[in-house]
């Protein structure tokens, strides 16, 4: 029989429930790992069945609003790492001042990759060739990852000006900064093969 560990100020139901959730965060998440690397492999499969992949030029979009889009989605996971600290030294205002930090970073990349997608439909990258639709399913599914984040922090924010979290009980500060770390780390590498390779 395994030993229940003990943490100060909680009971042991309460921590139990508690990694029972942290669990299901875990399982979700590998979940999307499974859901992306589905679409990389479409990528690779589509890729290198293809005699023409991009159009000419296209490599030189990636330079300009996508790369500091890109870096907005990092910064706002800096951020995040910054409020999920906030709450370990139980820091209400620092986790409040972080987690909107965050949202702004995540809905101004929403905004702006919407609005790329209008500019790229519109002059430069036209879904009936297989690379446009590749680029715009692989980023198109990531925007709405990006999306039910934003819903996710919104969310989560509510609760936390509300006093919900502190040091031991931050479930949804755990599910947002692991979530909102895979948003991140799936853009940068989406970026690297759509707009760069």
């Amino acid at each position: 029989m395994a030993s229940e560990s003990v943490v100060p100020g909680r009971a042991p139901a309460v921590a139990g429930e508690a990694e029972n959730a942290r669990f299901g965060i875990v399982l979700f998440v590998v979940a999307e790992i499974m859901f992306f690397g589905a679409l990389v492999g479409m990528y690779i499969v589509l890729r290198l069945g293809a005699s023409t992949w991009k159009p000419p030029g296209f490599p030189e979009l990636a330079l300009g609003i996508p790369l500091s889009n890109t870096a907005v989605l990092v910064l706002s996971g800096v951020f995040i790492i910054l409020a999920s600290r906030a709450i370990r030294r139980e820091d209400p205002v620092g986790l409040v001042s972080w987690l909107y930090l965050t949202l702004f970073c995540g809905v101004l990349f929403a905004a702006v990759q919407y609005f790329e997608f209008v500019r790229l439909l519109a002059e430069e990258l036209p879904i009936q060739n297989i690379f446009g639709t590749v680029f715009y399913t692989m980023a198109g599914l990531h925007a709405l990852h990006v999306v039910g984040g934003v819903l996710l922090l919104s969310y989560v924010i509510v609760r936390a000006v509300r006093g919900k979290y502190h040091q031991y009980q931050r479930i949804g500060i755990d599910l947002a900064l692991y979530y909102w770390l895979l948003v991140v780390v799936v853009w940068m590498f989406f970026f690297v093969i759509l707009y760069l390779l």
